[in-house]
């Protein structure tokens, strides 16, 4: 009997048993897959700007906490050496904003003496999907503006409305939403991860494997 076959397969065995050490192998030496910045902001004096048109957020402080996350995680990465509080934008907005007109956000990052204005329009922040189940998810539209020369940095395309930025927390026990306590942490944490996600846009990172009209700033 021919010993062929038997050939064959120790041949198929090794090779296979090769190829799922150099898997392993090839990701040390590479590194775990990552998603490239969208976008280089200049290192010029910040301000992340967090407009909630729709009134999405039930607190003013989450508008701070996204944005702040997004300059500390900035600065952490050493994009921008200077950034200035959410909060100190977003009253020149409640104090300058009329029914029938919004203050523009150039102007708005001048009022606050920025120099660039990373722009978040909220869209949605639900705590839940429909029907009930327990995933908090979230979602925002960003531009970066130049104050100094009131023009669109990113993206740069003046038709673009802005770049979307999605999350969407993991399930999780429905024992937090039960108490307000509870429900404050989950809008917390929701805003906290949408700000690392908008933050990621600027920055080299791991990917994680797991219209014109009324009341639109300009």
């Amino acid at each position: 009997m021919s010993r062929l076959p038997n050939i064959l397969l120790l041949a198929v065995t090794l090779l296979v048993g090769a190829c799922n050490i150099a898997t392993p192998a090839m990701y040390i030496l590479e590194g775990p897959p990552s998603n490239d910045a969208q976008f280089t902001l200049p290192d010029r004096k910040t301000v992340v700007f967090v407009d909630d048109q729709k009134n999405s957020l039930t607190r003013t402080q989450l508008r701070s906490m996204i944005g702040d996350k997004v300059a500390g995680d900035l600065m952490e990465n050493k994009l921008v050496t200077e950034t200035i509080a959410t909060r100190d934008a977003v009253a020149v907005a409640r104090k300058d904003d009329s029914v029938s007109k919004l203050t523009a956000i150039s102007e708005i990052g001048e009022k606050v003496g920025a120099e660039v204005v990373i722009y978040v329009r909220m869209g949605k922040f639900e705590l839940a999907e429909p029907g009930g189940t327990p995933i908090p998810h979230a979602s925002a539209v960003v531009k970066v503006i130049d104050v100094t020369n009131r023009t669109r940095l990113f993206p740069s395309d003046p038709e673009d409305p802005g770049r979307e930025v999605f999350t969407q927390m993991r399930e999780l026990s429905m024992d937090m939403y039960n108490t307000s306590p509870g429900r404050r942490q989950i809008e917390d944490l929701t805003a906290t991860e949408l700000g690392n996600r908008i933050a990621k846009l600027f920055y080299k990172h791991e990917k994680n494997e797991l219209g014109k009209g009324i009341g639109v700033r300009k």
